[in-house]
């Protein structure tokens, strides 16, 4: 037997729990191409500093990270760096952004009480998660070449990375298992 179901009816709860997943998931995907940027910007800027060190990488990358995503690009264009086919397609990821930082549950509010308004919110949750991520993988490349500037090679680079990550995951580890021991 086939089931239907009317796209004008009250979604169950989890249908709006995959909305807010796939919102989230595509806030991620946007702030992943975001710092992909601010680590352009900072290897560069680090690389032209006079004393370019660690120090100075992290000092740049503290005060690169407040900027807002337009000022970002402004720093970015100084540099004349990235392509103009990747600068054009961020700045209109940049609207992609904002609209679902500030107004996506607002212009989706009668949508999200509908089946059928819940999955069309899915599917535009869909493409701007797959457009950040596409545009994502270009500036990766970008990122690699804007560290052969500061002075690394992929392999230096790789193994930076992982080093960093190991950290990361200490750290956390370290957070995480402090505060189950104060529980």
């Amino acid at each position: 037997m086939d089931t239907w179901i009317d796209a004008s009816s009250a979604p169950p709860p989890d249908l709006r729990k995959e909305v807010h997943a796939h919102f989230g998931l595509c806030m991620y995907f946007a702030q992943v191409f975001e710092t992909g940027l601010i680590n352009i910007l900072t290897a560069l800027e680090t690389a032209q500093s006079k004393v370019p060190t660690r120090e100075a990488f992290e000092a740049f990358y503290v005060r690169h990270e407040s900027f807002t995503f337009g000022n970002l690009m402004k720093a970015l264009a100084a540099h004349k760096f990235l392509p103009n086919d990747i600068e054009k397609e961020a700045y209109g990821l940049k609207a992609d952004r904002d609209h679902l930082a500030h107004r996506f549950f607002r212009e989706h509010d009668l949508d999200e009480l509908t089946v059928g308004g819940c999955y069309a919110m899915i599917e535009e949750l869909e493409i701007r998660r797959d457009r950040f991520r596409a545009l994502d993988k270009r500036v990766s490349r970008l990122e690699a070449e804007a560290f052969v500037r500061l002075g690394f090679n992929p392999q230096q680079q790789a193994i930076l990375e992982r080093k960093h990550k190991s950290e990361m995951l200490d750290e956390a580890r370290a957070k995480y298992s402090a505060k189950v021991a104060a529980d």
